[in-house]
């Protein structure tokens, strides 16, 4: 009853959020935007949700099936995504384009049949909270950067000739979904921005400090106000720059280099995982500011998600990590991780976690997508 209650605060929370933001809420990277947001990484699906089976075995399980051996290239299957309001799990493989399953991994069918074709190797996906069969897909190397569906990925357009991004943004807070923030794959100083959907894309990455890192994944907050992440692997200066005038001109809230989409919880607060080394960043004023909430060896450089009842989890130097108080404690879940995942993701349709891994080699690895069953409720 404890964790039901919990659950539905989290979904009045989430409501509250999003009535607050016009209309807001984790696309994608939730970032009021993107994929790797807390629906879009398979996170907060907003409130109790009943599994349409048993909950699975409390073990990590092989579940890439028919997806095994595929051949791809470097980078092969690049994103396992939950879909928040619908039994749906998503793939990319690269070259291959995009895969679903909807019997929580046992099988998985080709999305995509029909309209434009998707090549590249999937970077991020975002959920639009209004529209519950459409959903923007980016990615790198390959084909388009950006491309949309608003049939729940039986068929997808272009968005306009964006190529190689590391993300795509949506401005949920605008009923018209005009603004999109794109970031390009290991380029400094390169970041597009459209004002019409997709359609034409203007490169503002000039705008960003001479000497950046590369700042590729991004949230937006309204019209005017975005916030960008850098990371500085290659030498570049990291950090997380913040714009109020639409991307004319960026002001540094960080100097904390972040990888992967930010997560854009249901109360509102932004969480950001660190480059590289790892650890996990919190804001709690859409990006003003950034603190630290957990060390590498509870948040591993990987994308955060939340669960329905509304705790953060993070892949942690042994298991999965959580956290119910904004990332003051954290408590591991699950068994020992069977590999260093590339990211995770949680279906309440399903009452489980998956975790997935990619090398630089030609085929999709044999045990790529791992399941472990949690019912979050209990």
């Amino acid at each position: 009853m404890r964790r039901l209650a919990v659950a539905r605060q989290a979904a009045a929370r989430q409501a509250a959020a999003r009535q607050a933001a016009g209309g807001s809420a984790t696309g994608g990277s939730a970032t009021g935007g993107s994929a790797s947001s807390g629906a879009a990484a398979g996170g907060s699906a907003g409130g109790s949700i009943e599994p349409v089976s048993p909950t699975p075995q409390a073990k990590w399980e092989n579940v890439t099936s028919n997806l095994a051996g595929m051949a791809s290239e470097c980078g092969n299957l690049g994103r396992v995504s939950s879909h928040p309001t619908t039994d749906m799990l998503l793939v990319g493989v690269a070259k291959k384009g995009l895969f679903s399953s909807t019997d929580g991994g046992v099988s998985w069918k080709p999305l995509g049949t029909t309209g434009a074709t998707i090549t590249n190797r999937i970077s991020s996906v975002a959920y639009d909270p209004a529209a519950p069969m459409t959903f923007w897909e980016s990615g790198i190397y390959n084909g388009g950067g950006a491309y949309k569906t608003t049939d729940n990925g039986a068929s997808f357009t272009a968005a306009g000739t964006v190529t190689h991004c590391d993300s795509v943004s949506v401005n949920f807070s605008d009923p018209a979904r005009l603004l999109l923030v794109a970031g390009s794959h290991e380029q400094s100083q390169k970041l597009f921005r459209s004002t019409d959907g997709g359609a034409n894309w203007t490169d503002i990455g000039k705008a960003l400090p001479t000497g950046s890192g590369f700042c590729t994944t991004s949230f937006i907050v309204d019209a005017k106000t975005f916030v960008v992440g850098c990371g500085g692997w290659y030498g570049g200066a990291p950090g997380v720059q913040r714009t109020i005038d639409g991307g004319d001109s960026f002001q540094q809230v960080s100097d904390q280099g972040v990888a992967g989409q930010p997560l854009r919880a249901s109360d509102g607060a932004v969480y950001w995982a660190g480059h590289q080394a790892g650890g996990l960043y919190l804001s709690t004023d859409q990006g003003k500011t950034f603190s630290r909430v957990a060390d590498p060896n509870q948040a591993k450089s990987v994308e955060p998600i939340e669960l329905p009842d509304g705790r953060i989890v993070t892949v942690g130097a042994m298991t999965l990590m959580a956290s119910a108080d904004h990332g003051k404690t954290w408590q591991p879940l699950a068994d020992p991780l069977p590999f260093a995942p590339n990211g995770v993701a949680y279906s309440p349709f399903r009452n489980a976690f998956y975790i997935w891994q990619w090398d630089c080699k030609d085929v999709v690895l044999p045990n790529a997508i791992m399941r472990f069953g949690y019912d979050y409720r209990k």
